[in-house]
């Protein structure tokens, strides 16, 4: 009994001399620990904090495409303002953390939103496979993948510099919409330029010159609070602003909302999250 006592004691002291660092790298993220050390941000992290670390494994760095990966190494700036995402002054083990809240980043103003799924715990979007990793200094989360690219625009600036959104911000801006998405948190389904165009002819024109028309469709295509693809299940049914529920369905890794087919998913936003789908939601209105 008493061996078993030191031995944990011996255990907990050794625990408790590893900083967020030690402790991040002994569960797999060497790269982020390596590329700390690139940006001279390790020091900062060796402080006597607290910290919470949202820290991706070496498999998350290794799974970004290739292209961004080697602009991130060749990029000291860019490096460390996403590395700098990862991290928030103060302790907050998972039990801690609220759905929809956001933790100020190490590189403040920039925000970490924070989502419960389920009990699963996402950071911007990524899941947490491994929480309350403590440490000296802090807490580690291990996350499955990199926060990147870090979220610097809201719905309205995104898709206003994103090329195949033109005509959903066109409509956007004939229905006085700006100032509402950019409140939140929202989940926006954004049809893309490709899925106006499906529209019966005239059916665009007759929308854009009757506003309240205009945004009784656009709303029906904004939830309320974030949903990344891990808040999504098949057959959820989710409560828009316009008030009427869209239809989640999930077959063979292809999700669709309604009849609309997600082209591209969990585009990460300062006041939410953007799904780009192929259709426009018609309310049953």
């Amino acid at each position: 009994m008493l061996k078993h006592f030191l031995f944990l004691v011996l255990v907990n002291t050794v625990h408790c001399q590893e900083n967020v660092l030690d402790v991040a790298k002994k569960f797999g993220a060497n790269k982020l620990v390596e590329f700390l050390q690139d940006v001279e941000l390790s020091s900062v992290l060796k402080g006597k904090g607290p910290f919470t670390i949202f820290a991706p494994t070496d498999k998350g760095f290794n799974d970004l495409p290739g292209a961004d990966l080697e602009k991130l190494t060749k990029d000291k700036a860019l490096l460390k303002q996403v590395l700098s995402f990862h991290a928030a002054s103060g302790l907050k083990m998972s039990n801690d953390l609220k759905n929809d809240e956001v933790l100020p980043s190490l590189d403040d103003p920039e925000q970490i939103r924070i989502n419960i799924y389920d009990q699963a715990v996402y950071a911007t979007g990524c899941k947490v496979i491994l929480p309350d990793k403590t440490a000296s200094n802090g807490v580690v989360h291990m996350l499955n993948k990199v926060i990147y690219p870090v979220p610097t625009d809201n719905v309205v600036t995104f898709a206003s510099t994103t090329p195949e959104l033109s005509t959903l911000v066109y409509a956007v801006i004939r229905g006085n919409l700006q100032k509402t998405l950019a409140e939140g948190p929202f989940t926006v389904f954004a049809p893309n330029n490709a899925a106006f165009q499906k529209l019966p002819p005239g059916k665009l024109s007759d929308l854009l010159s009757n506003e309240t028309a205009l945004v009784d469709l656009l709303t029906y295509h904004v939830v309320p609070g974030t949903f990344y693809s891990g808040g999504l299940s098949d057959g959820m049914e989710v409560p828009t602003v316009q008030k009427s529920d869209v239809r989640i369905s999930i077959n063979g890794g292809v999700v669709k909302v309604n009849d609309a087919t997600v082209s591209e998913a969990d585009i990460s936003v300062t006041n939410g999250v953007i799904h780009v789908i192929d259709t426009v939601l018609t309310p049953a209105s």
